[in-house]
């Protein structure tokens, strides 16, 4: 056997191995006995396609619809379940990591060792084991990692790259707008890099065309609702103002803060300035500067769209530590500073049990059990009919196919106070007074829009089961009075160790 054949034969060992190494934590996420529940009407919306309805007609919808679409198509084909719709989202990790490796790779100084750790530090992150079911950016991720690896390949054809990457992100968008951040950066590496200026404004072009050719379609389809929920409701929809969100990430990425620290410092002190360093640093940047500093926000899943350029960086880092471990002697100030840094950080800076440890979950995995939600599934089911709307869960709705009465309530109410504001006070109104103001607090001041709903519904007969919110879940809003279901002929007939069944009790009979 020649060298040549010997480093092929042992390239295959390493990517069949680290195949094996991303495919457990997937597998094993999908066996554990508890999900971890959030934005858990996404589940639902994508059933409701699945079934005919509209989105931004029959529910809130503040995104572009192509991740409905094509869920919808694929839960008629397997059924709608979690396990069903979590191998999906466990599929589009999967790939992320893969792809994670391969731009990892496109570094000169930095080697497979880096693009290994690279993808590990991605499969395994307590971020991604938090949003395992279904969560777009997990579907966005992959995108933008293809998008940087096309970017960087100088001996793709211009047009082809530059159509390439229209694609690629017109499709992003069309899945989640935002997944645009990076396009920007990618567009101008490629126009000061290879001085394809005129391909990168072809790029552009051929994305602002082909997003605007969609965007006709949907208005076509869906009216001056899909104008307003997709781009004009994010701006009235007020933000978290409880949570310095400049420093949130340090309360969901645990030991990448440390880790991309010393990437950092690796990249500065080493000058490890190549192409693909500057452009994967230079997306990190984009992306915390509209997320932390000119749209800031609170939500964990948003941090998954940098999240594997994030860990190519602390790739760097940890690589850096480990070859100082190898060397100690030589290294030791290295070793002793890298493990000092990551230590103070998992107990103070970015402590390790954060966020993704909430209501008793372990490092993102779960804390609503499975076999609950079966059992509550199974009792909906039989409680009512298929057309029938009931008052549950949207995770609950989605597992036992049922149609929720109030479809995303956390939004319902602050989007029809919005729109109320804007069709009577125009955008700049409605933006003064909404824009700024505390996103619970409207959730609150507007949940009359959809609690009358509800009532009305239990008092005229119009729903026969109800599931009230529970503690467990991080956001519970739907509460419905006991006495109140009690004096409308409800009556329990499941009472699990989180959450309760109501049905309505049969009229008696006369004898």
């Amino acid at each position: 056997m020649t060298s040549r054949d010997s480093s092929q034969h042992i390239s295959v060992r390493i990517g069949a191995w680290l195949i094996v190494v991303l495919l457990i934590p997937r597998i094993a996420r999908m066996l554990y006995p508890e999900i971890w529940v959030e934005d858990d009407f996404y589940l639902e919306s994508a059933w409701l396609v699945s079934v005919g309805m509209r989105p931004y007609l029959d529910f809130v919808q503040p995104h572009m619809p192509l991740l409905e679409w094509i869920a919808a198509g694929y839960l008629k084909l397997f059924g709608a379940s979690y396990l069903s719709i979590e191998f999906l989202n466990e599929a589009a990790i999967f790939a992320a990591s893969i792809l994670t490796y391969v731009l990892a790779r496109r570094f000169v100084v930095a080697g497979r060792p880096t693009a290994i750790a690279a993808s590990i530090l991605y499969a395994y992150s307590s971020l991604v084991f938090r949003y395992h079911a279904y969560e777009r950016e997990s579907f966005v991720a992959p995108l933008l990692v293809l998008g940087a690896i096309v970017t960087l390949d100088d001996t793709m054809p211009a047009l082809r790259q530059a159509a390439f990457l229209a694609l690629i992100f017109f499709v992003a968008c069309a899945i989640k707008l935002t997944a645009v951040i990076p396009f920007p950066v990618m567009l101008i590496f490629i126009a000061v890099a290879y001085r394809r200026i005129a391909h990168a404004m072809l790029s552009g072009a051929i994305f602002a065309l082909a997003i605007a050719a969609f965007s006709a379609l949907l208005y076509r389809l869906y009216g001056s609702e899909f104008i307003f929920q997709t781009f004009v409701f994010h701006f009235l929809k007020g933000r978290d103002l409880g949570l310095t969100t400049a420093l949130y990430p340090a309360m969901i990425l645990d030991v990448l803060v440390p880790l991309f620290v010393l990437g950092c410092w690796r990249i500065f002190a080493d000058r490890l300035f190549d192409r693909a360093v500057i452009l994967v640093l230079a997306i990190v940047v984009a992306e915390y500067a509209f997320y932390g500093v000119l749209s800031p926000t609170a939500w964990g899943h948003n941090y998954l769209e940098p999240l594997p350029f994030i860990t190519i960086v602390a790739a760097l880092g940890a690589i850096a530590l480990i070859q100082a471990s190898r060397n100690s002697r030589e290294h030791w100030q290295l070793l002793g500073a890298g493990a000092a840094l990551i230590a103070i950080s998992l107990i103070w800076m970015a402590p390790l049990v954060n966020e993704n440890w909430l209501h008793g979950a372990v490092y993102g995995f779960g804390f609503a059990p499975r076999a609950e939600i079966s059992q509550l599934a199974d009792a909906l089911r039989a409680a009512s009919k298929p057309g029938d709307d009931v008052i549950a869960p949207s995770f609950i709705c989605f597992e036992a196919g049922r149609r929720e009465l109030i479809r995303y309530p956390e939004t319902y109410g602050v989007y029809r106070e919005a729109k109320a504001e804007y069709d009577r006070d125009g955008f700049f109104a409605a933006r003064r007074h909404l824009g700024t103001a505390d996103f619970f607090q409207l959730i609150s001041d507007t949940r009359h829009f959809w609690t009358d709903q509800m009532r009305d519904a239990i008092a005229s007969g119009k729903v026969s089961a109800v599931i009230s919110d529970s503690p467990i879940q991080l956001l519970p809003l739907v509460l419905v009075p006991e006495d109140f279901l009690t004096s409308n002929g409800f009556r329990p007939v499941l009472a699990t160790d989180h959450f309760t069944l109501w049905t309505r009790a049969p009229a008696p009979t006369n004898q």
